[in-house]
């Protein structure tokens, strides 16, 4: 009853904003609730992520594309080789004053005629040109084969980085809500302890303080996870309107198998199997047959070529379109060779050009090998301290937990203030946290290993 005299006594503009806030509430939640209900969530593992990266990565399609055009180029290198074939015809009429041989004068007529001719032609010798021009195509056809390679690999390798952001993201919410959790049993357990009089108000307030800012950092928590699993949907080139669930293991679970590294052993293998480092030997080797190409200016070509051909006329009325064509046939075959003499320096600046791109691609391999010593001899120092981090934080955590749990029972019987106890736990909440990351951050070192020695394998799970 008290709240409908408060509806009455309201003026009419209020009640009219009132009117329109429940209409408004009533759509929302006709429309957009049914529609979050019907979402469904997708539970993605990370083999299944990998898969979908490959699948969708536009990095990949574009490699794919590339590939096949440089297929093309192949064959049309090869088609080369093969001789031409050309099929020409044609009719025509002819109007106005025309020489006739039977009466011996000029008369005005017209006349009709028709014609065929087939013709080919086959390059014999032109200084190797075609075959170095289809070795090169091989050549980067292996290159774009070796690019596509390790396109995929750093595809996978940029999935394995993002999964594990999302990993360790949602590993810190489960830390922070675990903290959160302690935080308001303890403040609980403070406010009996002041309702008895065994603690002072001032406890209260800290403790409520300290449970605020728990929260906090969970809200944090929560915000970094959600930037990390849309980086990684949009890595996967994933709806970003359907909701997902990446599963994520646990650290205390998972398998700590130390490897044992030789870093002079790594680069050879780095150096050997590298797919980039593949591909741009391969470059090299099509730069070197541009050169032979090139030179090939310089020398005689030979083509043999032959030709067959007919014709008819209407002026000719003594013999029929078929006699015509048979008493006007002509065939030839030809052999020519051409020698160059001077062709304005082109031959030159094109050697020329084709050694500078030969020197370039020299100095692209020697930079690529120095950034793979750098890339290998980091990820092997950096996997030694993740390896070293494991038992430190293995220890602190230990530790930690020991001491939190000597400052809890000191607490309860008042040997310990406040300020003890919450150092205490927030130690705890940091080793809890680095723990997770050293665990997380050793598979990674390990992943990261194999992706810069060349040898990453999308098929291999990523903890074992």
């Amino acid at each position: 009853m008290t709240s409908s005299i408060a509806l009455f006594r309201l003026d009419a503009a209020a009640r009219r904003h009132l009117a329109a806030l429940l209409l408004l509430t009533s759509f929302v939640a006709l429309f957009v609730a049914p529609r979050g209900h019907a979402q469904q969530m997708r539970d993605v593992t990370f083999n299944e992520a990998v898969q979908i990266a490959l699948e969708n990565n536009i990095a990949i399609k574009r490699a794919e594309n590339n590939l096949d055009l440089q297929e093309l180029t192949v064959k049309s290198e090869q088609a080369d080789f093969l001789p031409n074939l050309n099929l020409s015809t044609g009719a025509n009429r002819n109007y106005g004053l025309q020489f006739d041989q039977t009466v011996g004068q000029l008369r005005n007529t017209s006349t009709d005629g028709f014609n065929y001719g087939v013709s080919s032609g086959i390059n014999l010798f032109n200084g190797f040109a075609d075959i170095a021009g289809l070795n090169a195509a091989r050549a980067q056809l292996a290159s774009q084969e070796y690019a596509m390679e390790r396109t995929r690999q750093t595809v996978v390798f940029n999935v394995i980085s993002t999964y594990l952001n999302v990993i360790l993201a949602e590993e810190n919410i489960r830390i922070r809500q675990e903290d959160v959790q302690a935080q308001q049993q303890l403040l609980d357990q403070i406010q009996e302890f002041v309702n008895v009089g065994s603690r002072a108000i001032s406890d209260l307030y800290q403790q409520q303080a300290t449970l605020a800012n728990a929260e906090s950092q969970l809200l944090t928590a929560e915000s970094t996870f959600q930037v990390s699993k849309t980086r990684l949907i949009q890595v996967l080139q994933l709806d970003p309107l359907s909701e997902y669930r990446f599963i994520a293991p646990d650290p205390s679970e998972l398998p700590l198998n130390v490897r044992s590294y030789d870093p002079e052993n790594l680069l050879v293998s780095a150096f050997e199997r590298r797919a980039d480092i593949r591909a741009q030997e391969a470059s090299i080797d099509a730069a070197e047959q541009s050169i032979r190409a090139a030179r090939s200016g310089y020398l005689p070509s030979l083509n043999l070529s032959a030709s067959h051909g007919a014709g008819y006329t209407s002026a000719n009325e003594r013999d029929d379109f078929n006699t015509q064509l048979q008493n006007n046939r002509s065939e030839r075959l030809s052999l020519s060779l051409q020698i160059p003499l001077f062709n304005r320096l082109n031959t030159k600046r094109s050697i020329e050009s084709s050694k500078v791109q030969f020197s370039n691609a020299r100095l692209d391999l020697e930079n690529a090998q120095q950034n793979v010593a750098i890339e290998v001899r980091q990820a092997y120092l950096d996997y030694q301290i993740a390896v070293k981090r494991l038992d430190v934080t293995q220890k602190s955590l230990q530790a930690a937990d020991q001491a939190l749990q000597v400052e809890e029972e000191r607490y309860e019987v008042g040997a310990s203030t406040l300020v003890e106890l919450q150092q205490a736990r927030s130690q705890f909440v940091n080793a809890s946290s680095q723990r997770a990351q050293a665990v997380f951050q050793f598979h990674f070192q390990h992943r990261l290993i194999e992706y810069y020695q060349g040898v990453l394998d999308p098929s291999q799970p990523l903890f074992n």
